[in-house]
């Protein structure tokens, strides 16, 4: 019996040697390619997230703070100054009356009553807003006192208030001109309409639901003619709250 010896098993001895070989090579090609992979991309991705957070924070802080500089800015900075120019003090009304009647050129003034005095007023004016009329009083020689009134915003509502007596302020000085016959007040009403936030906790609620019910009131058309007791009303009401 013949046997080719020289071919038993031997070559796939070999065979088997090499596939494993290269199957191990492959397989740990493969892995340290997958893992290399891997771990840069999640690095690159925390650092990219915490990087967004970062930025994130930082707005979000920077957000805060305008919020909250916005809010002080509503409360506690609101300050209102007001000067009203009193031209003479009166026991008697009818001498009074007659000091009235010669400052008409100058704009609408009024007439308080404070006690036994008469008050002769020729209006109520933002504080930067009085050199115009201090200038005609001057240039014909009318003597003046300035009576002035600081209201302070202490929160949201009493902010609203003093916007609205700004509000209404602008309305008479502007109706105190020569050749305006009336103003319209719808836009002062949606405006009103739109301020949001007062509380009813606070102090000065009863001052804004006040000053809002008497602008809510007003005619569509205010006409020159009401400037007087408008006037009247908004100097008592001034100096109502700026007591309080």
């Amino acid at each position: 019996m013949k046997y080719t010896r020289y071919n038993y098993k031997a070559p796939k001895k070999k065979n088997n040697f090499i596939i494993v070989i290269t199957l191990t090579l492959i397989a740990a090609i493969a892995l340290g390619t997958m893992f290399s992979k891997l771990l840069p991309k999640n690095n690159a991705n925390a650092i990219a997230n915490d990087k967004a957070t970062k930025v994130s924070l930082k707005k979000d802080i920077k957000l805060n703070k305008a919020s909250t500089i916005d809010t002080k800015a509503v409360s506690t900075s609101n300050i209102k100054n007001y000067v009203a120019i009193q031209c003479g003090v009166f026991s008697t009304k009818a001498s009074a009356l007659l000091l009235k009647d010669s400052l008409k050129d100058l704009g609408v003034p009024f007439i308080i009553e404070d006690g036994k005095l008469n008050r002769v007023l020729l209006g109520v004016y933002p504080k930067e807003g009085t050199d115009s009329v201090v200038k005609q009083l001057k240039a014909k020689k009318i003597a003046y006192a300035k009576i002035n009134f600081q209201l302070v915003g202490k929160d949201l509502t009493s902010a609203q208030t003093n916007e609205m007596i700004s509000a209404d302020i602008k309305i008479l000085n502007k109706l105190s001109e020569k050749n305006t016959k009336a103003i319209q007040t719808v836009e002062l009403k949606k405006w009103m309409v739109s301020l949001k936030g007062a509380e009813q906790k606070s102090n000065s609620y009863g001052n804004l639901k006040q000053i809002k019910a008497y602008l809510n009131a007003l005619p569509q058309e205010l006409k020159k003619e009401k400037t007087e007791a408008g006037y009247v009303y908004i100097y008592k009401f001034i100096k109502q709250i700026s007591k309080t």
